[in-house]
């Protein structure tokens, strides 16, 4: 019974780390600057679903971050 418990949490933890899809955004443009939540300008950003209300305004900052010359992974 106990490894049965640990089985069920293990996967449990793997269900709630593969749910969140990010991409990381890099190799921009020397004009194009990434800013991260802090305002902070940085090289590369990560970009999670799981930090917006709705997949469509997730899929629009990727498709306009790309729009502006960098890559998202």
């Amino acid at each position: 019974m106990k490894n049965y418990f640990i089985y069920v949490l293990l996967l449990s933890f793997i269900a709630i780390g593969c749910s969140d899809k990010c991409v990381e955004c890099s190799d921009c443009p020397d004009d194009v600057t990434l800013t991260d939540a802090s305002g902070n300008d940085v090289a590369s950003l990560e970009v999670c679903e799981d930090d917006f209300d709705t997949k469509e305004e997730y899929d629009q900052v990727i498709s306009l971050t790309e729009g502006f010359g960098c890559e998202c992974k």
